[in-house]
């Protein structure tokens, strides 16, 4: 089977950040050489995303791999269970649409699977400080769109102005999630787009900076009839609709990691 760009069904990638499957830590980084059956070899991100099935990120695309694109010489030097992933892994859709007045409309879509043997009734995860400064104007909802209280640690009346520590969450799901169920979380919320202005047109840059390993598609609409004048790094799709410019990208992020996404358009 030949190396594919990774465009696989949500559902196939869910498994990633399931809770309670937290891999054993282990030695070294998820960097490797990797030799394809085809005598190719590529450098980057490689990780297990369920048996039999992976994810490479090199320099210039995201390909998804099965046992048959791998030749086996991969694991020579190293065990294929070093490919596991060293923490729990989020997966998320984020969709962006920028407006004319400097502020944007933010979605995110959490995907998980419950692949423990009991029910699930809460779940935990982090916020990188440009999250915290989003989380006043942003709801989060359950799959049948029941709100979802949260619990902050440190408490949010705590924070401070400028505070840059990451905080935890814990979130109590109003409907139990049952064992190998998929479930989803979702949040929206309208924020300030920070974007500048330049010589080439105006800039939205994000900056990564998850306070987990994640995996992404994030998706940017432009303002209605605004023209890209370049984004990077390369997008995984370009794509016009009802008069609107996308732009999107396919990413693994290791918690913490900045690695800018970037659109600069014009207006006219």
């Amino acid at each position: 089977m030949p190396a594919r760009l990774l465009l696989a069904a949500i559902l196939a990638l869910v498994a990633l950040g399931a809770p309670g499957d937290v891999p054993d830590a282990r030695a070294g980084d998820d960097t490797w050489t990797v030799t394809l059956r085809d005598g190719t070899t590529h450098e980057g991100v490689f990780l297990r995303l369920t048996p039999g099935r992976y994810l490479l990120q090199t320099e210039g695309a995201v390909l998804e791999l099965s046992d048959d694109d791998i030749d086996p010489v991969t694991f020579t030097d190293r065990p294929r269970r070093e490919s596991q992933p060293r923490r729990s892994l989020s997966v998320a859709n984020h969709y962006l649409e920028l407006h004319h007045d400097g502020t944007a409309t933010r979605y995110l879509t959490l995907h998980h699977e419950n692949a423990g043997d009991r029910a699930i009734t809460e779940y935990r995860y982090g916020l990188a400080p440009w999250e915290q400064r989003e989380i006043d104007q942003r709801e989060l909802l359950d799959w049948f769109g029941n709100p979802i209280p949260l619990r902050f640690d440190p408490p949010r009346e705590e924070w401070e102005p400028g505070w840059d520590r990451r905080v935890q969450v814990t979130a109590t799901l109003p409907v139990p999630v049952a064992p190998g169920e998929y479930w989803s979380v979702a949040s929206r919320a309208t924020v300030d787009a920070h974007l500048r202005r330049t010589d080439d047109g105006i800039r939205w840059s994000h900056p990564g900076d998850y306070a987990e390993d994640r995996l992404v598609w994030f998706k940017v609409r432009l303002p209605q009839g605004a023209e890209m004048v370049r984004a990077s790094p390369e997008p995984t799709a370009v794509f016009d609709h009802g008069g609107f410019r996308y732009v999107m990208w396919r990413q693994f992020y290791r918690e913490g990691e900045r690695r800018d996404l970037e659109v600069v358009y014009t207006t006219g």
